[in-house]
């Protein structure tokens, strides 16, 4: 079975923020600083993972106080997924027309159906080029109200849709060793000027929309992830790198 890297640099993230700031690393104490601001030299941080489907991987805490972290390693640019009719209802509660909501099912099963039901999926280029006009027209709802794209990012970067979701403070991209400490005012900086009308993928600002699995030609031997929609941040890296030396903390 193959492991996840991942887990082993938060692991070993975890277990170096557990120290006094005035031993911490560097880069370490840029993020301390990043998230509390000035801190006494002796005080002691402390830090635990955080277990379950939800956006933050571990806590710091600082003096009593919690600040939490997704924590990002590696070319992986998936940010969120869920059943993608879960997420049309989610945009429908938005105000996203029925025929924009329609468009992300035709191009999420890719057989002509809204509901997996066609007997020919199509591949990727062709069905792009099917649904060329509707993917023009729901990309340019979809990224008309930055009030709309705020929400979507809450949604898949910020919060999630776990019960017990925990909203980020930050998003710390590298290692224990380094990293680009990028917090949630930042980020929201960014969302909030830029914008990605050059984007001809189906998305909503850089994030963009695809199913979990397409299964073309071949057979469909796990259903449940055909019905999953993946929103993934293509330019994750270096939009994370751009950011957090633009814009303050």
């Amino acid at each position: 079975m193959p492991t996840n890297n991942g887990f082993f640099k938060e692991d070993e993230m975890v277990y170096r923020l557990n120290n006094k700031y005035v031993d911490l690393s560097n880069n370490l104490k840029n993020l301390i600083n990043a998230l509390f601001g000035v801190v006494d030299e002796n005080t002691t941080i402390k830090s635990e993972k955080i277990d379950g489907f939800i956006k933050p991987d571990f806590y710091i805490d600082c003096n009593g106080h919690k600040k939490y972290v997704s924590m990002k390693t590696g070319r992986a640019t998936s940010v969120h997924q869920e059943l993608v009719k879960n997420f049309v209802l989610f945009l429908r509660e938005l105000g996203i027309s029925k025929k924009t909501q329609q468009t992300i099912l035709l191009y999420q099963y890719g057989d002509g159906t809204m509901d997996g039901s066609g007997t020919k999926r199509f591949e990727y280029e062709e069905l792009r080029l099917k649904l060329k006009q509707r993917i023009k027209e729901a990309n340019e709802e979809l990224n008309r109200d930055k009030k709309i794209l705020m929400k979507v990012v809450e949604h898949c970067i910020y919060l999630g849709t776990q019960e017990n979701a925990i909203a980020i403070d930050c998003i710390y991209f590298g290692t224990y060793e380094y990293g680009n400490v990028v917090t949630r005012r930042q980020l929201d900086k960014y969302f909030r000027v830029k914008n990605w009308d050059w984007m001809e993928n189906l998305h909503i600002g850089p994030l963009q929309l695809r199913p979990h699995a397409r299964y073309i030609n071949k057979e469909i031997k796990n259903p449940y992830r055909r019905e999953k929609i993946e929103i993934f941040w293509a330019n994750m890296t270096s939009d994370l790198e751009f950011i957090s030396s633009r814009y303050d903390y």
